[in-house]
């Protein structure tokens, strides 16, 4: 089983320095972090903005990668089955979807969660964007009309940060998970301030 991480969310933890609690999420399951290609490559990308350029990213996601903690998934169209999906999740011919940067990572994401589960392997997804969570219920839904008996299951950056709360080693450092999500908050404008939960 896997969890397979969006680009936006791995940013949030590895911003902050809080890359354990991927680690440990998945550990506690016998999941495996893995992303697509493309994710890496946004990854990688983003390292190099202001925003991030004087935190850990880099470094750090490099080294991830080299520990094989995260498994960088291939996102060639090699398959009529990877194809299809991609097809189904973005609504539009995979082969011009792909030429579309915008949002890529988050269809690849959703694209192989597809194809695991299709092959009988349950699979977490770790997407915080509005569009990308509904193309995840979607697909979700389809997956149970075709009778899979495995699952898809979606996580956020709020659920995942909020259980490491809950578990003794998880957050680095002497923080609470408040603290920790109040962080991520400064790099990631798409998280929505713990003082709007309730609104």
């Amino acid at each position: 089983m896997s969890i397979l991480l969006d680009a936006g969310p791995s940013l949030n933890f590895l911003a902050v320095g809080q890359e354990n609690i991927l680690i440990q999420a998945a550990a506690s399951q016998s999941l495996q972090l893995a992303a697509p290609a493309r994710v890496d490559t946004e990854i990688t990308g983003m390292a190099r903005n202001p925003r991030f350029e004087r935190t850990g990213v880099r470094t750090t996601w490099a080294r991830l990668k080299a520990s094989h903690r995260v498994e960088i998934l291939p996102d060639e169209l090699t398959t009529r089955q990877f194809t299809d999906a991609v097809t189904r999740i973005s609504g539009m011919q995979a082969q011009t979807r792909v030429r579309d940067k915008m949002s890529l990572g988050e269809i690849m994401v959703l694209a192989h969660a597809s194809i695991y589960v299709q092959q009988g392997t349950d699979v977490f997804v770790l997407i915080d964007e509005r569009d990308g969570r509904q193309r995840a219920g979607k697909e979700a839904r389809w997956l149970r009309e075709r009778g899979c008996s495995s699952t898809l299951s979606l996580w956020s950056t709020r659920q995942v940060v909020q259980e490491a709360g809950r578990r003794s080693g998880w957050i680095k450092g002497d923080k609470t998970w408040e603290q920790v999500y109040d962080e991520m908050t400064t790099f990631d404008d798409g998280l929505r301030p713990r003082s709007e939960w309730q609104k």
